[in-house]
């Protein structure tokens, strides 16, 4: 019987605190991630990093709910810069440590306005310019302990994931 009081316990305590965790999950009723880097004739990302769209898109995608049902927003990302060092273009290695963009939130499709109106075209809610620097450095390291460098594909994770997760928290605001 104690054992059947502890897991109805526990699983209330575990509902409890599920409510609030799926509350704060955000939903989107459309994504789209594009590149415009046409403004710098020389900018080479595409030839190193041919899947810069998809992998930002699906990091976003990763953070939140998409549902083209949904009444909530729809955001489009548009990459217009990446450079390294404020270069745009990309040395041998194809490394790069800034990334910048225009995220644009519009009504999605099914909110009560665009319906009301009849309307497929989505209003505009907001739109904003979002800069992201990823700086590496020379660590301070207890003695004898060995540092690992972290590689380009990493570096490059990083930045992707941070620029989706500041996408992400901004939803809404």
């Amino acid at each position: 019987m104690n054992l059947l009081k502890t897991t109805a316990i526990c699983s209330a305590f575990i509902l409890a605190a599920a409510g609030p965790l799926t509350a704060l999950e955000k939903t989107l009723s459309g994504l789209e991630v594009t590149s415009t880097l046409s403004a710098y004739e020389e900018n080479n990302v595409l030839k190193f990093w041919p899947t810069l769209n998809e992998d930002l898109a699906t990091a976003i995608a990763s953070k939140l709910t998409i549902d083209d049902k949904a009444d909530a927003p729809r955001i489009s990302v548009e990459i217009n810069n990446v450079a390294i060092n404020g270069n745009p273009v990309l040395t041998d290695s194809g490394e790069f440590n800034q990334l910048e963009g225009t995220i644009t939130t519009h009504e999605g499709s099914n909110s009560p306005a665009a319906v009301a109106k009849g309307s497929s075209r989505d209003a505009l809610i907001g739109s904003y310019a979002l800069r992201m620097q990823a700086v590496s450095g020379e660590p301070q390291v207890p003695e004898d302990w060995v540092t690992i460098a972290p590689s380009q594909d990493d570096f490059y994770n990083a930045l992707i994931d941070a620029y989706a997760t500041s996408i992400v928290e901004r939803i809404g605001e």
